[in-house]
């Protein structure tokens, strides 16, 4: 967070400091505000290409997972992000226990919003959904508390849960060995979690 918030009063005093000492390059540097300000965010907010692609938690096959900071135990769980625009991301995150709390449907999805300037001070939002009745209805937030580009990690924590689905820290690792082979073994096992459902609710009636 200190490190955060450093960057945005160095930008701010570069700034200033260039309107003062040379006031035509100041006016300038006002008509690229615009531009500048997006190559601060990609510097600075987000970078596309670090959270776009595959996440995971599976250590197996990975020989430095714990020097990375990723954690021994916890849950598979799998998530596939995209690219928005301006550093907006969506995509789906799947678990066993996921499928296990919203078994009717198996369509999750994760987005969060473009970041802004507050994010240098306020940790930036997931939202979780589900597919319920024909819209999606928002089931979970997550928030991005550390992001370490080198290693290609990220830690959410949970912030709101309905449906019990996530633990407290999630820490993924990007394209990880195993990914491939949870996706196929979450798949199966999510195909099966609504008849699973359907069958408990059966015999309890």
């Amino acid at each position: 967070m200190r490190n955060k918030i450093w960057s945005v009063v160095k930008y701010a005093l570069f700034f200033i400091a260039g309107f003062i000492t040379n006031f035509s390059g100041g006016l300038r540097s006002i008509s690229d505000i615009p531009n500048s300000y997006e190559e601060f965010k990609k510097t600075y907010l987000y970078d596309e290409s670090f959270l776009s692609g595959k996440w995971s938690t599976n250590l197996e096959y990975l020989i430095d997972g714990t020097d990375k900071g990723l954690l021994v135990g916890q849950p598979d769980i799998i998530m596939a992000l995209n690219n928005g625009n301006s550093g907006q991301v969506y995509g789906e995150i799947l678990s066993e226990r996921i499928c296990d709390a919203m078994p009717l449907t198996w369509v999750i999805s994760i987005e969060s919003t473009s970041p802004n300037i507050l994010n240098f001070f306020v940790d930036r939002k997931f939202i979780v959904k589900q597919l319920h009745n024909g819209s999606m209805e928002t089931v979970a937030e997550l928030r991005l508390i550390n992001e370490d580009r080198e290693k290609g990690v990220i830690k959410l924590k949970r912030v709101n849960d309905s449906k019990s689905a996530f633990p407290e820290y999630i820490v993924f690792g990007k394209d990880l060995p195993m990914y491939e082979n949870d996706v196929k073994k979450l798949i199966n096992y999510c195909a099966g979690s609504s008849a699973r459902f359907l069958k408990e609710y059966r015999s309890n009636r």
